[in-house]
């Protein structure tokens, strides 16, 4: 548990590397919509607090196979199903967090009245590690809503990793994604 720790600090501290524009799924609201070229902003918490305080929350779902953070083979999980980064190595990600999914509060085309087919918002990353009880279990469905994630909390779906913070599940890491997501059907 100390190990990953250090490693959540690690992700919170880097410093984001220019790289290639990568398209990513993400869930909302049980929908797969696109991350696309995100702009990572470093200790955003601090360095810029009244954006900080709009972003909503964009988890990482972490699924620790990889603990020694060196693997980049694709991984099927017993039940069949493949993260959604399998792997993604993005810029200031530890190793051992490649493997995991995205999950935001909602998405172009989602609401009532729909939108213009393209959100940009500021993203808070929160990072949550799945608990391998319920990963490896060949009935395991992954959350697909930020709506799911308290409850899954609450039964054991993810493991404590933040034992002094206000929610032991969640680390936040101070920093802010800023990137279009896109519909599918956009």
């Amino acid at each position: 548990m100390k190990s990953l720790i250090v490693v959540l600090g690690l992700l919170m501290s880097l410093p984001a590397v220019a790289a290639k524009q990568e398209i990513d799924p993400t869930y909302a609201d049980g929908k797969v919509v696109y991350m696309i070229g995100p702009h990572l902003i470093v200790n955003a918490a601090v360095t810029n607090p009244q954006l900080y305080a709009q972003s909503q929350e964009l988890y990482l779902l972490v699924y620790p196979i990889n603990p020694t953070g060196t693997a980049t083979d694709a991984k099927t999980l017993p039940s069949g199903y493949r993260p959604q980064c399998d792997p993604c190595y993005h810029p200031g990600l530890p190793g051992p967090f490649v493997y995991h999914d995205h999950v935001v509060s909602g998405a172009p085309g989602l609401g009532a009245n729909g939108t213009a087919g393209e959100f940009k918002g500021p993203w808070k990353i929160i990072v949550l590690l799945y608990n391998p009880a319920i990963f490896n279990s060949p009935d395991f469905t992954p959350i697909k809503s930020a709506a799911d994630i308290d409850a899954a909390e609450t039964t054991g779906t993810f493991l404590p990793i933040n034992p002094t913070g206000a929610n032991p599940y969640e680390v936040d890491t101070g920093n802010v994604l800023i990137c279009p997501l896109v519909s599918p059907t956009a």
